[in-house]
């Protein structure tokens, strides 16, 4: 006689378990996109794209993940906060994730360095490619200036995943 529900107290996760059925309601890995930028960057006053990602979706339906990080600085005037967004598309497109980063204290006219990282859940309903992007800037006016600092120990990364149902 086959078992049809287990209650127990606990389980030892050492032991190989069979399932079979299907599984609903839990989302699937369906593809991941990964790009790495190593490149160098100089501090500036305004916003900067630092990293993009493309993904093609398969399924209207999917959920898309996207995380970006990097490793940043910024000069203080009065303050000292880091910004970072992604956007789907470019700046000028919807803003879909946002993330402020700022020191308890600061000593002004020096470099401070901040990680930025921003992970967001999108829904874009379409197969077309969609491109992500990945900026940064500095968060206040009493910032003088902000950057992703980039290079081979600081590389900024960002990836894509798409989530099927």
């Amino acid at each position: 006689m086959a078992l049809s529900k287990i209650q127990a107290e606990s389980m030892n996760l050492a032991d190989t378990f069979a399932f079979t059925g299907t599984v609903s309601g839990a989302g699937k890995v369906l593809q991941v996109v990964n790009e790495v930028s190593t490149s160098s960057n100089s501090q500036s006053t305004s916003e900067v794209v630092y990293q993009t990602v493309s993904i093609t979706p398969t399924s209207t339906s999917s959920r898309i993940l996207v995380s970006a990080e990097g490793a940043g600085s910024v000069i203080c005037g009065s303050s000292g906060i880091l910004q970072a967004q992604i956007y789907r598309g470019g700046v000028s497109d919807p803003m879909i994730g946002r993330f402020y980063s700022g020191l308890s204290s600061t000593t002004n006219g020096q470099e401070h360095y901040i990680n930025a990282s921003v992970t967001v859940v999108d829904s874009p309903n379409t197969t077309s490619t969609i491109t992500y992007s990945f900026s940064a800037q500095r968060g206040s006016g009493g910032t003088t200036s902000a950057r992703l600092m980039g290079g081979s120990d600081f590389p900024i990364t960002m990836y894509a995943m798409e989530i099927g149902g």
